[in-house]
């Protein structure tokens, strides 16, 4: 039971590590500053993680790391989309200020 309530403190703690980089971009809906390379490998260590806590049946393991995975896919997904406005709203800029 011990051992179980720092399995989910550090997942709680990862989780909150990761929660204000989504409520920042969410604000400011921009993500350029957010490095995708970083994202990635993140999304890798949780699907790692989860495949090795399953394996052995860590609980709060599998648990708190599946919550910091969906974070991080949220995270992914808001990157995406806000670069890509960011370059639709780019391209009308070029094209409406330099007309063929």
């Amino acid at each position: 039971m011990f051992t179980d309530s720092i399995g989910y403190l550090a997942g709680i703690l990862l989780t909150l590590c990761f929660l204000p980089q989504i409520i920042k971009t969410l604000q400011l809906k921009k993500a350029d500053d957010v490095s995708m390379l970083m994202l990635l490998l993140s999304l890798f260590s949780a699907i790692f993680y989860e495949t090795y806590a399953w394996l052995l049946g860590l609980w709060p393991v599998l648990i708190m790391n599946g919550i910091f995975g969906l974070l991080v896919l949220v995270e992914i997904w808001l990157k995406i989309h806000y670069d890509r406005q960011l370059k639709l709203a780019a391209d009308h800029y070029e094209v409406k200020n330099n007309p063929v």
